[in-house]
């Protein structure tokens, strides 16, 4: 008996189905090899060494602050070179891997240190520095040129990769569009117009691409800026109708004293090392773009942080702990545009140098980088999408800092006292819904999230188990402690939540 047409019909749907869904097994299969190809290439960290000893010995003692940082500038540009893939565009730093995958650790390791170097540059300090370790000439503006140009060019093995929507080298493209734009001069106009053209047209794929709606959406903003201030626009005029719409859908999301919500999360420190940071660099390429808001937000971001930082560490919350030392962003920042007197300005190296000491004095370095936690490696916080070169965006403090000349006012005049330093204080802000107290006896800063019980959350381990899963299906299986990162009610300067309850 032979088949009808409704039998027929289904067997071609049968047919036409089974492709479909090999077609797509196929798809995610490549992107699950794509993803976790090169997992059994990361390393575990050494422990602290002769580098890491020879810089507590320098940037702790009392030499004169400028020379403390370019000691400490030497240390992570020694990292950045001793750890450079053979094709230059990428770092692969020691530690954990994240869920992004090998390719994209490396991208992060090159696009989160490259502004160190590029301010180092910009300022006017030489291109060519010794390497502390062997005394070998780096020159880093051709190590950056180099980089860029193999990241972006698509017949290179070291290709960067295609920008996608919600893609993390949408991050990664705003550092570098902000190291193009520290050494314009030294790199962008010296390259050839099809050098430009391969660079502008990796770097506005970021620019037209889809975010999150978080602070994700302020980097095609930089991009945009950095593309038009470098006459790269040719493929979009539109880049600064663009740039100000993005904004002014981001600016929703504002609450009070320079800071933004974050979601999902909420209220978090990605005011400093991201929020605040990008406020900057907006009207620090393009000093017209929204500037009044901006320079108010960043001022006010500012007078927020400082509260928090005390030479007893900074209490911390939320997510991404290993940025931590970047947390004098604001501050830094609201100097650099002139948002302070100059009686406030020393508050700006005091702020820096109380973070980098005290982290540099708990183990935040390790192999020429920062360690993936608060003090020292702690996978119990290192969040899943967190990779061996994530961290370094804890260096975006030094980037800010480096901006200063050599022998500027900056690195000489006398610090300043912060406010937990000179008299007790308790702050109310209502839209962030913390209470923020300081104590001066003792130096000891509290933040109060009054939304939240005063159930003590407890963190969940990072066990052998969980490194054993990891080697098996080859991405990070490691605890969220969300509860403890954003629910409890308690975070103070003296036992931040990574170290309350072992």
């Amino acid at each position: 008996m032979s088949a009808g047409p409704s039998s027929a019909s289904s067997r071609s749907h049968v047919f036409l189905g089974a492709i479909v869904l090999a077609v797509l097994l196929t798809c995610a299969g490549a992107a699950y090899r794509e993803v976790h190809r090169g997992w059994g290439r990361y390393f575990d960290c050494p422990g602290p060494g002769s580098a890491e000893m020879r810089l507590q010995t320098q940037f702790l003692g009392k030499a004169p602050a400028e020379q403390r940082y370019e000691a400490l500038f030497l240390y992570f540009a020694q990292g950045f070179l001793s750890h450079l893939s053979p094709g230059l565009s990428r770092v692969q730093y020691c530690g954990a891997g994240s869920s992004n995958g090998f390719a994209i650790d490396g991208l992060e390791g090159f696009a989160r240190t490259a502004p160190l170097l590029a301010a180092w540059l910009h300022s006017g300090r030489a291109r060519i520095v010794a390497d502390p370790v062997d005394g070998r000439p780096i020159d880093l503006v051709n190590l950056l040129k180099r980089g860029i140009l193999s990241g972006v060019d698509r017949r290179s093995r070291a290709y960067w990769g295609d920008i996608r929507d919600n893609d993390q080298r949408i991050i990664e493209a705003a550092d570098v569009a902000r190291t193009l734009w520290l050494t314009k001069a030294m790199i962008w106009d010296q390259l050839g117009e099809g050098e430009k053209q391969m660079v502008s047209d990796w770097l506005v794929q970021a620019s037209r691409a889809t975010t999150p709606p978080d602070n994700w959406m302020l980097f095609p903003v930089v991009v945009d800026l950095v593309l038009a201030k470098l006459g790269a626009d040719s493929l979009d005029r539109n880049l600064l109708e663009r740039a100000h719409a993005q904004f002014a859908t981001y600016r929703r999301l504002y609450l009070e004293s320079g800071w933004f919500t974050d979601p999902p999360n909420g209220v978090d420190y990605y005011n400093t090392w991201g929020i605040t940071y990008d406020l900057f660099w907006l009207t620090r390429i393009d000093s017209t773009f929204e500037s009044d808001f901006i320079t108010q937000a960043v001022t006010d971001s500012s007078n927020l942080t400082e509260h928090l930082i005390s030479p007893r560490g900074i209490p911390i919350l939320g997510r991404s702990v290993c940025y931590r030392t970047a947390v004098p962003v604001p501050v830094l920042a609201a100097h650099l545009l002139d948002a302070r007197t100059d009686a406030e300005a020393g508050r700006a190296l005091r702020a820096l140098d109380t973070v980098w000491r005290h982290f540099i004095a708990h183990d935040g370095v390790r192999d020429g980088a920062l360690t993936q936690g608060y003090e020292g490696p702690d996978l119990r916080f290192l969040d899943s999408y967190l990779g061996a070169g994530s961290c370094q965006w804890g260096l975006r403090s030094l980037v800010l800092a480096f901006m200063h000349p050599a022998g500027d006012r900056f690195w000489t005049d006398p610090p300043a006292r912060l406010p937990v330093e000179e008299s007790d204080f308790q702050l109310e802000y209502p839209k962030l819904g913390w209470r923020v107290a300081g104590r001066v006896m003792d130096e000891e800063i509290a933040i109060e999230v009054l939304r939240n019980s005063s159930v003590i959350n407890r963190p969940e381990a990072y066990t052998w188990v969980d490194r054993m899963v990891e080697l098996v299906l080859r991405r990070p299986v490691r605890p969220s402690n969300h509860e403890l990162k954003y629910e409890s009610r308690i975070y103070t300067s003296a036992q931040p939540f990574p170290l309350r309850v072992q």
